[in-house]
């Protein structure tokens, strides 16, 4: 093997310590006197979203959110704002209905999406999100389809995966 060939080949090495090497940087640099963004590990059993508190306080958020159902079956955690009037169940009673109508699965888009969506999980998995909440009422709701264990089925948010919850100041 040549010098060429050599550098080329220790590139990517050199890159990646590189890269390592500023993340930790900056890192250090944006945590040190910082205070830290707020946890929320929240997970999803039976249909049901479990650790998600009632009330949060406004501002910056992360959010963990896992899959733990026995069987596999992929889930969502999509955070909406619930206009003044409307609750969880006025999302439940939308989501009932075929997958590909509305109401239905596809009633998702009659809702406003704060901060972007949280990635689906598959069973096991997990994702995290971070978000800015300001003050008022919102909901966290799954509009995947499906059965556990595979097969088709409704919207999970039409079977009552939804939970409200408010932003305070």
């Amino acid at each position: 093997m040549g010098r060429a060939e050599g550098r080329r080949a220790n590139r990517p090495a050199a890159v990646l310590v590189g890269l390592i090497s500023v993340t930790l940087l900056a890192a250090s640099a944006c945590s040190s006197g910082s205070k830290a963004t707020p946890l929320t590990t929240i997970f999803v059993q039976k249909f049901r979203y479990h650790g998600m508190p009632t009330t949060l306080k406004s501002g910056v958020q992360q959010f963990l959110f896992e899959n733990k159902e026995s069987l596999p079956i992929t889930h969502e955690m999509i955070p909406i704002a619930l206009p003044s009037g409307k609750t969880a169940q006025d999302v439940i009673n939308d989501a009932k209905g075929p997958a590909d109508a509305t109401p239905g699965a596809a009633s998702e888009d009659e809702w406003l999406h704060i901060g972007g969506d949280f990635g689906a999980a598959d069973t096991g998995a997990s994702v995290v999100e971070t978000l800015f909440l300001p003050p008022g009422t919102y909901a966290i709701a799954c509009w995947q389809t499906g059965n556990l264990g595979g097969g088709e089925g409704d919207a999970h948010a039409g079977r009552g995966m939804v939970f409200q919850f408010t932003v305070t100041s």
